[in-house]
């Protein structure tokens, strides 16, 4: 396994890992089909893909195998953190999000996704945050025991729009 920076060239091979890692995800038998798709059609297409591999605040990194095939990726964004972390945190504290992080389905369960949420962990440290936070969907019980393996404590919910359904993302953070 490889992991590596994701650049403005990857967006062509990230549309398709991003959309399938939905699917895998969020489809049937959790979501309907239709509603994943509404989802795919906003929100990862190649221009929209092309904008966030380009934005300053935004910093991918791809997980490949041993023949170089992407089986995963994970995006972190720079942003202000929710005001229920932003209070606790101190002087400080730098917080990062750990935006998006996901695996092809039949990788799951062989240690990339810890490989891939380390690659993360330490790149925030190097960078100086003492925080990295993200969303979870509150059903998304795999994604949960995951985290929580992995030190992540929940702080709180917000809503996401997933296509034209209002979800609940569990808030989770990790001190560094």
């Amino acid at each position: 396994m490889r992991i590596r920076p994701a650049t403005g060239a990857d967006a062509p091979t990230l549309v398709p890992l991003a959309a399938t890692t939905m699917r895998e995800a969020f489809g049937p038998p959790h979501n309907p089909a239709q509603l994943v798709e509404e989802y795919i059609e906003t929100a990862i297409t190649e221009p929209i893909l092309e904008a966030e591999l380009a934005d300053p605040r935004s910093t991918f990194f791809i997980i490949e195998n041993d023949e170089q095939i992407p089986v995963g990726y994970a995006k972190l964004r720079r942003h202000r953190a929710p005001r229920r972390l932003a209070q606790s945190l101190g002087e400080t504290d730098k917080a990062i999000e750990i935006q998006r992080i996901y695996l092809l389905q039949h990788q799951t369960g062989q240690g990339q996704g810890r490989l891939l949420m380390q690659h993360c962990l330490d790149w925030a440290r190097s960078a100086g945050y003492t925080v990295v936070w993200l969303g979870v969907w509150e059903r998304n019980e795999r994604a949960l025991a995951f985290y929580q393996k992995n030190g992540f404590e929940r702080f709180g919910y917000h809503y996401f729009q997933f296509g034209s359904e209002r979800q609940r993302d569990f808030w989770l953070k990790k001190q560094l």
